[in-house]
């Protein structure tokens, strides 16, 4: 796969994330969070196992190992996305998790030990100020701050995944670690749900056409082809990309969701998009 195709995938792969909002939104309304991402994951990976078998019967232990840890980290990830859901709308949530972008590069300048570019560094400062405006607008809403937080919290374990997953996506199947990925992210997600009860499946048949959107649309093919994707990408090219996810989940949450659009949430949204597309318009970088 060539430079441009891994793009067009990618591009796919974060569109299709970003309807994953809305539609876990409507779940949330009777189902647990982890709950749904037991339910959701677990079908994903029963659904890829039969497709991929052979992959899954013959991929290395450097496949596995990276599934695995990719598992965990989108876990952690996906656990802080659905609780802070519950307390933000869709698009308030999908704009600050994907400060991911500007996070990848500030996280990979630390462990080189040198500094964050300029250009970067004004970006992150403009999306954070967009957070802050975005947080004004939870201020009369029951736990809206405690949302933000765990919203943010997404954001940061995000940005390590994106990163992880340059890491272990060289040298291996990025289609066997794909769902190996998912596995992972069901049991854990169903140890999480058995202990508290909280496990339940969609009853009317409006839950079951979102949550089968979630399985096949954003699991099947929003998690599990991501790696192949950046197999052959740097993570800051991936995160570039992800500009397409929050302006899915925004204009899905206010058309279809009637999510409301004050003025000082206007501000934010312009302030993180702006910060999102002025990363990728960078002096320096390449068409």
């Amino acid at each position: 796969m060539n430079k441009r195709n891994a793009r067009l995938l990618l591009l796919s792969v974060f569109i299709a994330r970003g309807t994953s909002f809305l539609f876990s939104k409507v779940l949330l309304r009777t189902m647990s969070p982890v709950g749904i991402l037991a339910v959701r994951f677990l079908l994903a990976f029963l659904i890829l196992a039969l497709l991929f078998h052979k992959r899954l019967f013959h991929c290395s232990f450097q496949s596995l190992r990276g599934g695995v840890i990719l598992g965990v980290l989108y876990t952690v990830c996906m656990v802080f996305e659905m609780f802070g859901l519950r307390l933000v709308d869709s698009g308030v949530s999908s704009l600050i998790e994907n400060m991911a972008i500007v996070l990848v590069p500030v996280f990979a300048a630390a462990l080189a030990g040198t500094l964050p570019e300029k250009w970067t560094m004004f970006c992150a400062v403009l999306a954070v100020a967009g957070v802050g405006f975005l947080s004004l607008t939870q201020k009369e809403s029951e736990n809206g701050a405690l949302g933000i937080l765990l919203v943010i919290l997404a954001a940061v374990t995000y940005a390590v995944c994106i990163m992880a997953t340059e890491t272990v996506s060289r040298n291996a199947d990025p289609i066997a670690i794909g769902v190996v990925q998912l596995g992972t992210m069901g049991v854990l997600s169903l140890a999480g749900a058995l202990p508290t009860g909280s496990l339940t499946i969609p009853r009317t048949a409006l839950e079951w056409s979102m949550m089968l959107l979630l399985v096949l649309l954003c699991s099947c093919f929003g998690f599990a082809f991501q790696p192949l994707g950046q197999k052959y990408l740097p993570a800051e090219e991936a995160a570039v990309l992800t500009v397409v996810n929050p302006f899915t989940a925004s204009i899905m949450g206010i058309l279809i969701a009637g999510e409301s659009m004050s003025t000082v949430k206007f501000i934010g949204y312009v302030l993180i998009l702006t910060a999102l597309v002025l990363y990728h318009k960078r002096p320096g970088k390449e068409s």
